[in-house]
């Protein structure tokens, strides 16, 4: 069930958080699903297309194209067609970062609410009772030439996101491979182990703090799941 992609320091044991909508982290409180969503939604438009200034190596105007060079064309276009077809695949993205971060919070606006702690193995536990098979991996950082591009891509991000340290799952119907469950939907509500999944609840910084210290004290009581305040400081 469960695949991890580089075997570079990254484990069951592993710490990681994700930030998310206060109303997302309620319905998985409330209702024990987790919803996962396609990659095609990701606000961010560089995961749903390649630039084409990416995809071929520049050449000299009338130069003869080399049988090398005609290969790379053809692995390139290959590769935009899987990448295309990835914007499907049902993606969950964490942070490495478990050290609360005030970009992080800003950077999720009104969206960012909440912040929840794991762990890779845990994380993978709490799904237990699916039929999917989850693909875990860090994502690397770096520049995406030609010479990289294949079915990794879905692994990759330019470097200037660097700060993200990002660790990626993709629920994949198949065992072999990572691929869509084919859906028309546009994400998945999946059974969840809630207790298994989150090991502690963040609060932004950016709710009212009274109504945070309730919101705290009810989930507290409620659910009992560690919930904290932030200890940023905004205006």
């Amino acid at each position: 069930m469960f695949h991890l992609m580089q075997d570079v320091g990254l484990g069951n044991d592993t710490e990681m958080c994700q930030y998310m909508d206060l109303d997302y982290l309620m319905a998985i409180l409330k209702t024990d699903k987790y919803y996962v969503k396609r990659k095609e939604l990701f606000t961010d438009q560089r995961e749903k297309s390649i630039p084409y200034r990416l995809m071929f190596e520049p050449r000299p105007i009338n130069d003869k194209l080399s049988p090398e060079h005609i290969k790379k064309i053809d692995n390139s276009i290959k590769t935009a067609h899987y990448f295309s077809e990835s914007s499907s695949l049902l993606t969950s993205c964490w942070t490495e970062r478990i050290t609360e971060n005030a970009l992080m919070w800003d950077r999720g606006g009104e969206r960012h609410r909440a912040c929840i702690l794991s762990r890779v193995g845990d994380f993978v536990s709490a799904f237990e009772n699916t039929n999917l098979h989850i693909w875990c991996g860090r994502i690397i950082y770096e520049p995406l030439k030609p010479l990289l591009l294949s079915e990794d891509i879905i692994w990759y991000k330019e470097p200037y996101f660097s700060d993200e340290r990002e660790i990626r799952f993709y629920f994949s119907s198949e065992f072999s491979k990572i691929v869509s469950d084919k859906g028309n939907n546009s994400g998945l509500l999946i059974p969840v182990n809630k207790e298994l999944l989150i090991h502690e609840i963040v609060l932004s910084p950016y709710i009212n703090k009274s109504a945070a210290e309730k919101l705290k004290q009810s989930i507290t009581e409620t659910f009992g799941i560690k919930t904290t305040l932030s200890k940023i400081e905004v205006s």
